[in-house]
């Protein structure tokens, strides 16, 4: 891995807002000024703290470290989804990383971000809806 590169004082970002099992998880991806690329996460819980908070912290420091030292994106999505927990698919760790994959789309296609998290949680309804039926 490339040494880590230095913060700058200030950087541009998106702060996603997504339900998961275990409540309200607000994602910021922030991009590094020079490619425009993610080089780190904060993940914050809407109301919960204690140990779901101090775990997502971690990961967020862990993935941040790696992107700053050359981790692609992609694979830190990969790496973080389909972490399930016994409150089902829909964890927190889950919304991390569909909000990062979410990021990387609006980047590589100029979409709506907006419009790809509402597609994105209808899409997710949808698929609790057809599970339950089944």
């Amino acid at each position: 891995m490339s040494p880590k590169i230095p913060r700058p004082k200030a950087v541009t970002g998106f702060t996603i807002e997504r339900r998961s099992s275990c409540g309200k998880i607000y994602t910021t991806v922030t991009l590094s000024p020079g490619t425009a690329v993610p080089m780190e996460i904060f993940v914050r819980f809407g109301k919960a703290g204690g140990c779901g908070s101090a775990m997502a912290d971690g990961i967020a420091r862990l993935v941040s470290y790696g992107l700053r030292s050359g981790l692609e994106a992609t694979d830190a999505v990969k790496a973080l989804s389909g972490i399930g927990c016994h409150l089902g698919s829909n964890t927190c760790i889950n919304c991390v990383a569909e909000s990062i994959r979410l990021v990387l789309v609006h980047l590589d296609t100029g979409r709506d971000l907006n419009d790809l998290i509402e597609e994105a949680a209808l899409a997710e309804a949808n698929a609790v809806s057809a599970h339950e039926f089944n």
